[in-house]
């Protein structure tokens, strides 16, 4: 299937877990649009007018300038009220006087009425779930919240943790780090459903200087206090071989070999274990005046070694380019690790092990994850995680002291 009938379908079973029964849910036409098109779906707006216009504006700041001129144009046709002309498809939701849908759901939760923008998810990613934009009716304004929807045990666990996550956030007057409040948490039909407060991304963006994304790693890196231990006393350690001994497969059993080398050469080495976003990436954050807005903390942990963040900033940044080679990108992320991890003040010498162990936590995520499974494009750990985690590795110690 190519990616926008991927789309449409996910859109679809996503629209009638929303709206269900005795709610119909019709495709084809209708008077929720699909923006900004249905050929490149990535939004099913609201029926309501003003509302789609905020949606819009809130979900184009974000992309890029062609994306963003795009959304310009289609904010200029739905206020010009020829919006139905230039979209063409969408969608149809009878709903009958007191039927439950997640609309009435989040009008109550969040003490108002509002109506729901509910994005596209892109196919082969097993950990992507519904999130939609709550919009007052009527109204031109920001987004009420942004939601997420747990829909099955991965993503249901992952809407739990970034809800327990952001509870426990300090949020210190002075931060460069902003990150969203839980506005509500519950269960509806099965679901999770975890409302936050939407940060102004619909604002002007500032560019991000290195210092302040320094700052904002070290920040997070010392949201719960940070500690200096050795490898094999620490907790991060037990925790990621009991990870990879529940693991199936072969590539599985070269992640629990590759653990067992470094366990060898470096266990009886320190380093300094903090916390970590768990998926801090360029389109995760987005310069604002003095800081940064930094969302997505469903991955979010402590007791990890301290330069996690910057490692994955690193790597995703560069495979997220569908030209790239994701080995070579997994190997300069060892190679380079010294200079990577310096603003955080990790030693030269242990730099390549913290890398190392990045390597491995991000193989043991995707494997649990069954990345590979649901098709997605770096799913296969053993074709480029594993190769950059072994390489060199008993050559380490003895580089390395």
């Amino acid at each position: 299937m190519s990616d926008t009938a991927d789309r449409l379908a996910a859109l679809n079973e996503t629209a009638r877990l929303l709206w269900p029964e005795p709610a119909r849910v019709t495709f084809g036409s209708g008077d929720r649009l699909l923006a900004p098109g249905a050929r490149r779906p990535r939004m099913l707006l609201p029926a309501d007018r003003a509302a789609s216009v905020a949606a819009l504006r809130a979900y184009g700041r974000v992309e890029s300038r062609a994306a963003r001129a795009v959304t310009a144009g289609l904010i200029w046709s739905l206020r010009g009220g020829v919006g139905r002309a230039v979209l063409r498809r969408g969608m149809r939701v009878d709903v009958p006087e007191g039927a439950e849908t997640v609309e009435t759901y989040l009008s109550a939760a969040l003490g108002r009425p509002v109506c729901a923008a509910l994005y596209a998810r892109p196919a082969g990613r097993a950990n992507d779930k519904p999130v939609l934009q709550a919009l007052s009716p009527g109204s031109g304004g920001p987004p009420v919240a942004f939601v997420k929807v747990g829909i099955n045990e991965l993503t249901g666990r992952l809407v739990r943790a970034e809800a327990e996550a952001l509870a426990k956030l300090p949020r210190p007057a002075d931060a460069v780090v902003r990150a969203p409040e839980v506005l509500h948490f519950g269960s509806w039909r099965g679901l999770d459903i975890l409302a936050l407060t939407p940060l102004p991304t619909w604002e002007p963006a500032h560019p991000v200087a290195p210092d302040t994304l320094a700052a904002a790693l070290r920040e997070i890196a010392e949201a719960a206090g940070t500690q200096r231990v050795r490898l094999a006393a620490s907790p991060y350690w037990s925790v990621l071989n009991d990870r990879a001994a529940a693991l199936p497969g072969e590539a599985a059993d070269r992640l629990r070999a590759a653990l067992a080398a470094i366990g060898e050469r470096h266990g009886d080495d320190e380093l300094v274990f903090g916390s970590w976003h768990g998926d801090f990436t360029p389109w995760n954050a987005c310069g604002s005046d003095g800081g940064l807005l930094v969302w997505d903390w469903e991955r979010f942990a402590s007791d990890v070694p301290v330069g996690f963040d910057a490692l994955h900033h690193r790597l995703q940044r560069a495979v997220s380019d569908p030209a790239a080679d994701p080995a070579r990108a997994a190997s300069g992320c060892v190679r380079d690790a010294a200079g990577t991890l310096a603003p955080l003040a990790v030693e030269p010498a242990r730099a390549p092990l913290v890398a190392r162990l990045y390597l491995a936590e991000l193989a043991a995520r995707y494997l649990a994850d069954r990345q590979a499974e649901a098709g997605a494009r770096l799913g296969d750990v053993g074709a480029w995680l594993l190769p950059a985690l072994t390489e060199g590795l008993h050559e380490t110690k003895e580089t390395n002291g």
